[in-house]
């Protein structure tokens, strides 16, 4: 019976380690200032096939943060090797956009790069295709 005790005692404690260990601080994903970005779809909402993304991107204050260089990376994370990536243009008020073919509906994970200055941002956006 000693030695069962013992033993859950050290899985105990094991686990109670692993768990402290793992909470690590996220790292900032900023160099200076921080962005907001809203993401829409032509068609809405974004069906297989090819779909044009739309990002509304601001800053912590609401305003437009135009001329920066947006690079957009999509991953189908159940499907190894399928993905696309390829640099936003820029709309005009903060806008951007990329056309893109998704040939595979499920869940998507898009990255966003947005960079201008001392802007460094990025965002993981999961995204859902129909």
């Amino acid at each position: 019976m000693r030695k069962f005790t013992f033993v859950s005692l050290l899985v105990a404690l094991s686990v109670l380690l692993a768990a402290c260990g793992s909470a690590a601080t996220p790292a900032d994903t900023t160099s200076s200032g921080q962005a907001n970005i809203k993401l829409e779809t032509s068609p809405a909402p974004a069906v297989k096939g090819d779909i044009e993304l739309i990002f509304t991107i601001t800053d912590a204050s609401g305003a437009a943060i135009e001329g920066a260089k947006v690079d957009v990376n999509a991953e189908h994370p159940a499907m190894a090797g399928m993905g696309m990536s390829g640099q936003a243009t820029e709309q005009g008020g903060g806008k951007y956009s990329i056309k893109a073919n998704f040939s595979d509906a499920g869940d998507w994970a898009l990255t966003i790069y947005v960079r201008k200055g001392e802007l460094d941002y990025k965002e993981e956006i999961e995204f859902p295709i129909q």
